[in-house]
């Protein structure tokens, strides 16, 4: 019996780009899935360019308000989601015509695969660079990976490369509908990663990234690290004895404060301490303030100390 996909896309105001991620679905060189398109509230004309598109493996949903993220437009397609592996992909990304091929011939020889992710291509201008992970095991054409190997860099998955058992993600809780503007498909797969148990990632890129599309969510919404610090990570570290899987957890974290710390000086942005010495777990804060030059900054009140 051939492995069957429901293929969820959400799609909010996304009409340039629309012929390129359906039809890069609908002309897979592996022909049993179903298409889920979730109209999220478009205004832009994506409404009644859904309706173009005639396929009988397409079913098409609405939603009368948007939610941040395309979330709970996921989530309305993973309940009316008719297979047991699930797949998504923005509609503003692109598949190559042989990712299910590719899945199913993967599933058929490893049958408990939960998580099976691949490889990605950013494009920008028309640049293309490869995804970190790929380039560095390049070399193998697949491998395992764990939560642990989630948190520590080059990161193994994707919202666009992933595909996952339904049952998984459902456990799991799915997407979060409330308290993320950015970053709760990782949360999603944190918590699918600690379900599940086993994984794997092809190496090999099978989706393009398009970086500089209409109405991105990365564009719009202002960085955060919530998703880093989620009550889900915090309840990972609180019951777990791997020592690895803490150490990974505890730099991923300190990283993130980093990273955002530093964009927010370059920038000329106020810093919320007491959000930073609330989320800050194990490196001292006062050794990042000293690499960051936090303190010179105090005196010009570019932030705010802790009382």
């Amino acid at each position: 019996m051939n492995q069957k996909f429901s293929v969820i896309i959400p799609v909010h105001n996304k009409l340039p780009h629309l012929d390129r991620s359906i039809l890069s679905v609908l002309n897979q060189t592996y022909p049993d899935f179903e298409l889920i398109l979730v109209d999220d509230a478009s205004t832009d004309g994506s409404s009644e360019k859904l309706l173009q598109f005639k396929d009988p493996r397409i079913k098409l949903l609405k939603r009368n308000v948007p939610g941040p993220g395309g979330y709970a437009a996921r989530n309305l397609g993973i309940a009316h989601a008719a297979q047991e592996r699930i797949c998504f992909l923005d509609a503003d990304d692109e598949w190559e015509p042989n990712v299910l091929e590719t899945l199913a011939e993967i599933i058929r020889h490893v049958a408990d695969v939960e998580i099976l992710c691949w490889g990605w291509t950013n494009i920008k201008k028309g640049v293309k660079v490869v995804d970190a992970y790929s380039k560095k095991y390049k070399h193998e054409p697949i491998r395992s990976f764990t939560m642990t190997d989630f948190f520590n860099p080059p990161q193994p998955m994707w919202t666009g490369g992933i595909s996952l058992k339904k049952e998984l993600i459902m456990k799991a809780g799915g997407f979060p509908e409330h308290g993320f503007q950015r970053g709760g498909d990782m949360d999603t797969w944190i918590r699918c990663l600690w379900h599940s148990k086993k994984n794997l990632r092809i190496t090999r890129p099978m989706t393009y990234y398009y970086l500089d599309s209409v109405n991105m969510v990365t564009n719009s919404a202002e960085k955060n690290i919530a998703f880093s610090f989620s009550d889900f990570v915090m309840k990972v570290l609180l019951n777990t004895n791997d020592k690895q899987l803490i150490k990974a957890i505890r730099y991923f974290q300190n990283r993130r404060i980093y990273t955002i710390l530093r964009e927010r000086i370059n920038e000329g942005k106020s810093i919320d301490y007491d959000l930073l010495f609330k989320m800050n777990t194990s490196m001292s804060f006062y050794y990042l303030a000293l690499k960051l030059h936090v303190k010179k900054l105090l005196s010009f009140n570019y932030i705010k100390h802790p009382e």
